[in-house]
């Protein structure tokens, strides 16, 4: 059962695996240019195929719901549309290990292909990340680390689930993208800002806010503790400093009156120490969520699927 698994896959993996081998490749030997730019002499920018390597981060983000919709919601869906699932589930294999095996031996070539590349990606955009970019805000979190470990077992998952209920192979990818896009977008906003302790932080109106962290909020408030709005604290600040626009850098102006006057921003934010804590939390959310949806299909092969 599992050669007969793998020589099923293994033309897809070993084109995936070419591809992989291409990018590994086109990291390690451009890394020391990366390094080189962002080291204390430096210039800090990326030019010319850096630029286009710095966005396979993007293609990381795709790769876990490219699986799940090419991988795992045929798995099943194709066999049940072209009714050669009686063949299969009635021979001496049962349907629970036909599944078991073909579940894990794509779910393992799946991980490692993802998990290599994330791994190198994120080795890649260490001198990036040690310098001005905020890893842990929600544009790069997902493309480094180890979370698109996760991201992927839940596509795959939840593509083998919705193949096996809608039964015919291309309805299946379509909602198999279009459910992992929503379920991630929801963890994101509604469940991540949640799965470790965010720090509040006093900082200056005005003023950026905290280096390297994601900032969940921000309220302004006076002296006494109060909450004022943005177009409140510029009116007041106006009046009690004599500020006009007329003022000389008058944003620094401003700036130096609401420190003056106490003014402060109370800041909701997770710090970037915390990057490797989150990746963890979220890592498990999905590996959990990939293990309901693996128990739900197996519980509808058994009761629903014929």
């Amino acid at each position: 059962m599992t050669w007969l698994a793998w020589r099923q896959l293994r033309t897809q993996a070993a084109v995936v695996a070419g591809a992989l081998v291409v990018v590994v490749i086109a990291l390690v030997v451009t890394r020391t240019h990366v390094v080189d730019v962002y080291s204390p002499s430096g210039d800090h920018e990326l030019t010319g195929i850096y630029v286009w390597l710095r966005l396979l981060g993007t293609v990381l983000i795709g790769l876990p719901a490219a699986i799940g919709a090419f991988w795992g919601a045929p798995m099943i869906a194709s066999e049940l549309e072209g009714h050669t699932q009686r063949l299969a589930w009635t021979q001496s294999i049962t349907r629970d290990r036909w599944l078991a095996v073909r579940l894990a031996l794509t779910a393992a070539v799946s991980v490692a292909v993802v998990a290599i590349f994330a791994a190198v990606f994120t080795w890649w955009c260490a001198p990036l990340d040690a310098t001005d970019v905020n890893r842990i805000a929600p544009a790069n979190f997902a493309q480094r680390g180890v979370v698109a470990i996760g991201y992927t077992l839940f596509a795959l998952a939840l593509g083998v689930l919705l193949g096996a209920v809608i039964r015919r192979t291309l309805p299946a990818m379509a909602a198999t993208l279009l459910a992992f896009l929503v379920a991630r977008l929801a963890i994101q906003k509604l469940v991540r800002p949640h799965l470790v302790a965010a720090t509040t932080l006093r900082t200056d109106p005005f003023s950026p806010g905290p280096r390297g962290a994601w900032t969940l909020s921000t309220r302004t408030v006076d002296a006494a503790g109060h909450q004022v709005s943005a177009q409140a604290l510029e009116n007041h600040l106006v009046k009690a400093c004599h500020l006009t626009r007329a003022t000389p850098d008058v944003d620094q102006a401003l700036a130096n009156c609401a420190h003056r006057l106490g003014f402060d921003n109370l800041t909701r934010a997770i710090p970037s120490s915390s990057f490797w804590q989150l990746q963890a939390a979220e890592l498990v959310v999905f590996v959990g969520l990939a293990a309901i949806a693996a128990a739900a299909t197996f519980w509808w092969i058994r009761h629903r699927a014929t």
